[in-house]
């Protein structure tokens, strides 16, 4: 039983080994607090998460499934924010549709795939649930708290903030106890952050993105990729997801037609849960046909948004047995699409690979690999002091690989004398080298 759990299901993503990303954050997260500060002013992401893995780390442990129960903990208390949304936002009393809806948001294969990985995602998705009930809610101590570390935690969570301003601009009568000063604190400490970044030659504003352009081809997936989360260089092809996209478009574009009076009574709750949820991910696809900015797990967030769009729509159907069936046929979709991820999109066995090489490892050997995106992998597992990179130049390796983390001195060009020998990793095998 535990071992069809933990191969067939999505608790793989829980057991198996680390990946560069991962492993970045543990070597990160383990400096002491300055350290994090200054060198994530210098990378690609805000600090927060970092910080937190930081003091995670020194109370429980750095085995990957201890990393990553980090992410696991702000998936469920995004859950328990998505039930506050559902029973006092949208006010849903029959039990039955409410706890289908909360299946459709547990089993979504974004959210659950990064609530398994020892990144800042799954703080993101909860940064940007609860800064969005706190916004419709009209609490300030809560927006306050959610829209500022949610900033200093993604840069993507400017997107939430900025549906915010949008939302109460468009909808000011509506919205009575909000003020404009509600968002100066969040984009006041926003900014000073932006201005240290600034002043500390971050990367981010001085070399292109690993993003790549959209096609326009891929629009008609446009719906589907957001609730998915599915990019074309996955090890899978998922050929269902036309027709999935395209049903969640009808199934929206009739419900509105069908029931526009009844959402409109909360004008402001549609209007956010459309703006942030459809159209601001669809601006962001539409100038990635230029400039690419669009990856759907930067986006978890309006995953969120969208789901609770549609969960919001289904309720307004009078008769609960069409509800129910589009219930049914999103978690089809979910469970259809999960299969695959499950199979296709399991990391590889590093841990494998580095427990043999580390049982063979003399006192003074070393390991060097041959590609950069196997530096931080190798560190993990053996020993940051003994990893090189090997007879790749300083210039050569990007700075969207966490070069932040990456010496000069950790290039060599050399192999050791013998009776030291070199472990050169390529990808998932390795050989033994020395000098004589």
């Amino acid at each position: 039983m535990l071992s069809f759990l933990f191969s067939k299901t999505p608790l793989v993503f829980f057991v198996q080994s680390f990946w560069r990303d991962e492993a970045f954050s543990y070597l990160l997260a383990k400096k002491n607090i300055i350290e994090i500060i200054f060198l994530t002013a210098k990378d690609y992401n805000p600090p927060f998460y970092y910080l937190i893995l930081h003091f995670w780390i020194k109370i429980f442990g750095n085995s990957e499934i201890v990393l990553r129960s980090l992410s696991l903990i702000f998936y469920w208390v995004t859950i328990y924010i998505v039930f506050l949304f559902l029973t006092q936002i949208f006010k849903i009393k029959n039990k039955l549709f409410l706890i289908l809806s909360l299946i459709l948001f547990i089993v979504n294969p974004l959210l659950i795939y990064y609530a398994f990985e020892a990144r800042m995602y799954t703080l993101l998705a909860f940064f940007s649930t609860l800064s969005s009930y706190a916004f419709l809610k009209e609490n300030k101590k809560i927006y306050l708290f959610a829209t500022t570390f949610g900033l200093l935690t993604h840069y993507y969570m400017i997107f939430i903030f900025i549906s915010h301003l949008i939302t109460y601009f468009v909808n000011k009568k509506k919205l009575k106890k909000t003020k404009l000063f509600f968002f100066i604190h969040p984009l006041i400490y926003f900014l000073i952050w932006f201005i240290f970044v600034f002043f500390q030659n971050n990367q981010f504003l001085n070399s292109d993105f690993w993003i790549k352009k959209q096609e326009i081809k891929d629009l008609k997936n446009f719906a589907a990729i957001i609730f998915t989360g599915y990019e074309k260089d996955f090890n899978f092809h998922y050929k269902k997801i036309t027709y999935f996209s395209v049903f969640l478009s009808l199934i929206t574009l009739i419900i509105f037609l069908t029931k526009k009076r009844k959402l409109l009574k909360k004008k402001t709750v549609f209007f956010y849960l459309f703006l942030s949820g459809l159209f601001i991910p669809f601006i962001i696809f539409m100038i990635s046909l230029f400039k690419p900015i669009f990856l759907p797990r930067y986006l978890i967030g309006q995953t969120i948004l969208l789901i609770l769009f549609i969960v919001y729509l289904l309720s307004k159907i009078n008769k609960k047995i069409v509800s129910f069936f589009i219930l049914f046929v999103f978690l089809y979709f979910s469970f259809d699409y999960q299969k695959l991820q499950v199979k296709f999109r399991k990391k590889s066995d590093y841990k494998k690979l580095y427990k043999e090489i580390k049982s063979l490892l003399k006192k003074d050997d070393v390991v060097y690999v041959v590609s950069e995106l196997d530096f931080f992998i190798a560190q993990y597992y053996i020993n940051e002091n003994r990893v090189k990179i090997y007879r790749k130049t300083y210039e050569e390796i990007p700075n969207y690989v966490g070069k932040v983390l990456i010496p000069k001195n950790a290039i060599v060009y050399d192999l050791p004398f013998y009776p030291k020998k070199a472990f050169i990793v390529n990808k998932e095998s390795y050989s033994i080298q020395s000098n004589f």
